[in-house]
């Protein structure tokens, strides 16, 4: 991280070019799948692509909102072009593929290898933009095919950042400073006693972990999404995806209360929570100003088409930062911060995974990262990964650790890591969800800000009877982010 002051020749000099623009999209769908037997799934979509000219990529999640399979997961990138062909019309035309891995909830998904190409239109309404798509939901080792409709509600946004490589134009606008904020959290759900399990017994307590994002709106508001996954208990592979509004106000120093109330998906770990929709809500003593601020809150966890709702203890640790985006009238970008970041994709493999009914063998996953550089080579690490073969489809997972990396030679480092976190289903031996990893590995930086990863390591379900090498490969781009 390094303090700039700008000027234009300062930024030439300091940080080898000006900040880009970078246009962003969050894309929401909702379709309704046909399963075997006519079944109606209803899946929900997320998506945050970046933009580069006509042509997109992201990550993107899909879950089950309504039907029989709450707890259907599936996650990976998302990829395509999109333009309009006839400008003087408020028309957008899209075409895409998602490309992930997941199932879960006991549904037909096989390996759980997801393929979601599409074509689609969408009304201009400023920034945002409502369509209609034509989808094909494919598990390709598994049973499901389905050909659909899809709603779709995209809203767009500019940020900025410093990629390495080629500068194609730089920005020299103004700018407004928004308020965010990264938390890890820690949530204990205890279910009422009137709450059943999918198998029909009585629910029992569960253990969550997680992280959360949010983002500050005008005076105390503030929107949140966050993603949990079990690490205790008798329910490994229960998941859940929610997002909210907020309000923080302050009492006394650094003393302060929050309230947030959200909706999302989650089942999965035999919890019953129906279609997999969920509401939620919490009240929370906050201590800290500046940078840290910790959080301890109670609050409760309901799913309105299942036989699940659970009173909820947390405690979250929150980082905050501030990130600009172009704004027509706003100050002048004068002093932030550079954060190194590194983000990609890749493959990895389960040498012997063994199940829960006693049996081993080889699983594959897609996953998801995201590396922030600290200094003197460690940095910190998060990853997420869903089973795409080996029979495995519905197990996920969902990591987050340190690394270490030596200095580059002919552009070549090797690096070491270690992670905690959660993950099941898919019938492998977690026991509660909790999971161990350490990997080693190389990375050999490429052109453009590419580069290339292989490793091997070896994780663990220490409550479970999970223990296996790994070995993986990977691309990923660096680039530099803006922040103060």
């Amino acid at each position: 991280m390094r303090r700039l002051l700008l000027s234009t020749a300062s930024t030439l000099l300091l940080a080898g070019g000006l900040p880009e623009e970078l246009p962003l999209r969050t894309t929401l769908r909702a379709e309704t799948l046909r399963l075997p037997q006519n079944e109606a799934l209803g899946l929900i979509g997320l998506s945050g692509t970046a933009s580069f000219g006509p042509w997109y990529l992201g990550p993107g999640l899909y879950g089950a909102a309504w039907g029989q399979r709450g707890g259907f997961f599936t996650f990976g990138l998302e990829g395509g072009g999109r333009g309009r062909p006839f400008p003087t019309l408020p028309l957008e035309l899209d075409g895409g593929v998602f490309v992930g891995g997941g199932g879960g909830a006991s549904a037909p998904q096989g390996g759980g290898l997801m393929l979601r190409p599409h074509l689609g239109a969408a009304v201009l309404l400023g920034p945002a933009r409502l369509g209609l798509e034509l989808s094909r939901v494919y598990f390709p080792n598994g049973g499901i095919d389905s050909t659909q409709l899809a709603l779709t509600l995209a809203f767009t946004s500019q940020r900025l950042w410093l990629p390495e490589g080629a500068v194609r134009q730089s920005f020299e606008g103004s700018v407004r400073w928004g308020g965010r904020s990264l938390e890890p959290e820690f949530i204990r759900v205890d279910p009422t006693p009137a709450s059943r399990s999918r198998s029909g017994g009585m629910q029992t307590p569960l253990s969550l972990a997680g992280l959360a994002s949010t983002r500050d709106l005008s005076g105390p508001w503030f929107t949140y999404l966050v993603a949990d996954g079990a690490i205790g208990g008798t329910s490994a592979g229960y998941a859940q995806a929610l997002g909210g509004v907020g309000m923080r106000v302050s009492l006394v120093g650094p003393v302060g209360l929050e309230a947030r109330l959200g909706a999302g998906l989650g089942g999965g770990g035999d919890l019953d929570t129906g279609g997999g929709f969920l509401v939620a809500g919490e009240g929370a003593l906050t201590l800290g100003s500046g940078a840290w601020r910790g959080a301890a809150g109670l609050g409760f966890l309901r799913a309105p088409g299942g036989a699940f709702t659970g009173r909820t203890a947390a405690l979250r640790l929150s980082h905050r930062f501030a990130t600009p985006r172009p704004w027509e009238g706003g100050e002048a970008l004068v002093t932030f911060d550079l954060d190194r970041w590194r983000a990609g994709s890749g493959v990895l493999v389960y040498r012997q995974a063994r199940r829960t009914n006693g049996a081993t063998g080889a699983v594959q996953m897609m996953t998801l990262r995201a590396d922030r550089q600290l200094s003197r080579g460690f940095y910190l690490t998060g990853e997420a990964g869903s089973g795409t073969g080996g029979g495995a489809g519905g197990y996920s997972t969902g990591l987050a650790g340190v690394g270490f990396e030596t200095p580059a030679l002919a552009g070549q480092r090797l690096f070491a890591e270690v992670a905690l976190g959660a993950g099941g289903g898919g019938g492998l031996a977690t026991g509660g969800g909790r999971l161990t990893s350490f990997r080693a590995g190389w990375r050999l930086a490429l052109p453009q800000g590419l580069g290339l990863e292989a490793t091997a390591g070896r994780v663990r379900g220490p409550r479970g009877g999970l223990d296996t090498a790994t070995l993986g490969l990977g691309l990923h781009v660096r680039f530099q982010a803006l922040s103060r």
